[in-house]
């Protein structure tokens, strides 16, 4: 997304405060932010706009992108966010949604686009760790009876904030899980957050490395509120040797892009993690 690979420095400085405030509301379609969220999305010719405040983008055969646009209110003023996640065709006929949107409205739209316009209904889902951006849907799905699956500390964790849970995925906090549609789930270890996974779809040789992941256009560390800066580097070191074949990689927030993402995010946090963390500690 080029005008968001403009703008991504400016999005992650605030990301902190992001995941850690109450749900955002949803954005109305007469609300004055719509201009700037035009910028963020950065709709290009053959994007599908599902939702004034969310697009859908094919990067792969069988591989999508959605975004979608969060909303805050902080001492400037409303802030945008935008989000990534994944919605994969798989061979049952359905799709499998990789994170929600911020919210019910926003995933809605997700899965009526996919059910009524791209004619194959999303059958479950996949959350990559318990942050807003990634779960603030989950209750549309259950409301449309579409399966969640996650990290057991994922559904630790949202349970706790007070969320109804995913189900947990035995077993993949030990070992990586490929899933019969043909991707593969991995847990690298804590980073951005204690329980953030990643996706691997080889037949795209596409990576979606979630939050644990910057682009390579990132010059902050963004939201540390939840990491462990000093394992990130490592866990996605161990990403990269995981999947020395991804041409795409899709990070959480801001543009897809190569596997210099890996690189970049491995030494933006190694450089700006420990200050980051110690400033975050002050009174």
């Amino acid at each position: 997304m080029t005008t968001a690979r403009g703008v991504v420095a400016g999005v992650v400085l605030t990301l902190a405060a992001a995941c850690a405030r109450p749900r955002q509301p949803t954005l109305a379609p007469d609300d004055p932010l719509l201009a700037p969220q035009t910028a963020a999305l950065d709709a290009r010719p053959g994007d599908v706009r599902v939702a004034h405040d969310v697009l859908v983008r094919q990067l792969a055969p069988g591989v999508w992108m959605h975004v979608s646009l969060g909303a805050f209110s902080g001492p400037s003023g409303r802030t945008w966010y935008p989000s990534n996640g994944l919605l994969l065709d798989a061979p049952d006929g359905g799709m499998v949604l990789i994170d929600t949107g911020w919210n019910d409205a926003q995933t809605v739209a997700l899965l009526d686009w996919a059910e009524r316009r791209h004619r194959r209904p999303v059958r479950r889902a996949v959350i990559t760790h318990a942050h807003e951006d990634r779960l603030g849907g989950l209750s549309a799905l259950r409301v449309r009876g579409v399966p969640a699956v996650s990290l057991a500390l994922t559904a630790a964790l949202a349970r706790a904030g007070g969320a109804a849970p995913p189900d947990s995925i035995p077993g993949l906090a030990a070992a990586p899980q490929r899933d019969p549609a043909g991707f593969e789930l991995r847990f690298p270890g804590a980073g951005h957050a204690p329980d953030n996974i990643v996706v691997y779809v080889p037949a795209a040789r596409l990576l979606f490395g979630g939050c644990l992941v910057k682009p390579d256009t990132a010059t902050t560390v963004g939201n540390i509120a939840d990491a462990d800066v000093a394992n990130w580097p490592r866990a996605v070191a161990a990403v990269r040797t995981a999947y020395p074949d991804a041409r795409l990689v899709v990070p959480g927030h801001g543009a897809v892009g190569g596997p210099s993402a890996l690189t970049w995010t491995e030494r933006l946090i190694a450089e700006q993690g420990t200050a980051a963390a110690e400033r975050l500690r002050r009174p």
